[in-house]
């Protein structure tokens, strides 16, 4: 079958890190066909390091109406639905990095839009297709009743995670363009919390779309489901009417509907440049834990690890990821949405239910610190 010609909308850390020598590593499924960032310096220099004839520039806008583009990959920071939805109107498939959107009505939109063309609509919540979740979802299955769910971030730096990563410089970029995407990402974070206390707008921009996402995106993708609604969130520093100097430490407590509490912690570590996130699941029969590295770090593997009674015999199994990251695993069920119209396992209406709950869980931390709630979330 033909590749998939691909317009690259941002050029910054997760391309240059990940995206971009990932696509290559797909080179049967892709071909880089155009690229754009917001410094023309640096598109010019991502195409004349492609293979092909490249077409480079700093306004979206051609991306998406270029007939040389079958999908429009859009990878830049803030929330995606402008870019997103004049990609779906021009008849495009799209990746959109994660978060998709940051309001609910925007969500919505696009919802409709993919729904409407019959386009692919891919979100990058990459760790639904770790190669463990299959394995992980069975062995859920076999640990009797679920008591508790228990979900453990420590999250360093950026610059720490990517140190292994020489970014190509993003010079002299074009200021309207920055100015009108910070602008349109206000503007739809004044839906979804405006009038809210400016420590709830910062966590709910910067912490729990940033980072808190991807934990949702995995309760899902586990068969958890997420909480309908946050019976505890302890925020710490407590927020106020000023923005935090570095992210907080989050302790939520919610409860799934299987009847099994959801106890999330997620935790700033700026001095320990290792990155660790856990999920185990408690059942009345046995546990399966599941452990995430640094998910910038190729070579380094998942581990699931199954406690459970077999004919009476306590056993402990551990299993570890192949040598195919989630990150690539993605771009390969992209590729089979688009080509062989496979089910979309990480889309927009999964993106809409992690958006849902995380706005249910600042509403709730804003409530507890007695301060202003506003937009979609209250």
């Amino acid at each position: 079958m033909a590749r998939i010609r691909v317009g690259m909308v941002g050029l910054g850390l997760i391309s240059q890190g990940v995206h971009l020598p990932n696509l290559e590593t797909l080179r049967d499924f892709y071909a880089i066909t155009a690229v754009c960032d917001a410094s023309g310096s640096l598109a010019r220099e991502v195409a004349a390091r492609l293979p092909g004839d490249v077409a480079w520039g700093h306004d979206w806008r051609a991306i998406v109406a270029s007939p040389e583009v079958d999908a429009v990959f859009v990878l830049t920071p803030g929330s995606h639905g402008e870019i997103v939805a004049a990609a779906l109107e021009a008849g495009k498939h799209v990746f959109a990095e994660k978060p998709l959107a940051h309001s609910r009505s925007e969500t919505d939109e696009l919802i409709r839009l993919a729904q409407e063309r019959a386009l692919v609509l891919q979100v990058g919540t990459m760790k639904a297709h770790d190669d463990l979740i299959a394995p992980a979802r069975a062995a859920i299955g076999r640990i009797g009743e679920l008591r508790v769910a228990r979900v453990t971030v420590l999250h360093p730096t950026d610059e720490c995670q990517f140190e292994h990563v020489t970014l190509l410089p993003a010079s002299e970029p074009d200021a309207a363009v920055v100015a009108a995407g910070q602008t349109y990402t206000e503007a739809r974070n004044q839906e979804a919390v405006g009038g809210s206390a400016l420590g709830v707008r910062a966590l709910y921009a910067n912490v729990l779309l940033g980072s808190v996402v991807h934990e949702m995106a995995l309760l899902r993708a586990l068969g958890l489901g997420l909480p309908q609604s946050w019976d505890f969130v302890s925020i710490d520093p407590p927020l106020g009417d000023t923005a935090p100097p570095e992210p907080p430490r989050i302790l939520g407590v919610g409860r799934l509907a299987s009847g099994a509490q959801l106890q999330l912690s997620w935790n700033w570590v700026p001095d320990y440049p290792e990155y660790n996130e856990e999920v185990m699941v408690i059942g009345s029969a046995g546990r399966v834990t599941l452990t995430l590295p640094g998910p910038y770090l190729a070579h380094h593997r998942s581990m699931l690890t199954i406690e459970e009674l077999v004919d009476g015999m306590r056993h402990r199994d551990t299993i570890f990821s192949g040598f195919t990251t989630a990150f690539v695993r993605e771009l390969e069920a992209f590729a089979r949405s688009v080509r062989e119209d496979a089910p979309v396992v990480c889309d927009a209406r999964g993106s809409l239910e992690d958006l849902t709950c995380l706005q249910g869980l600042a509403a709730q931390a804003g409530r507890q610190a007695g301060v202003a709630v506003g937009g979609e979330a209250a």
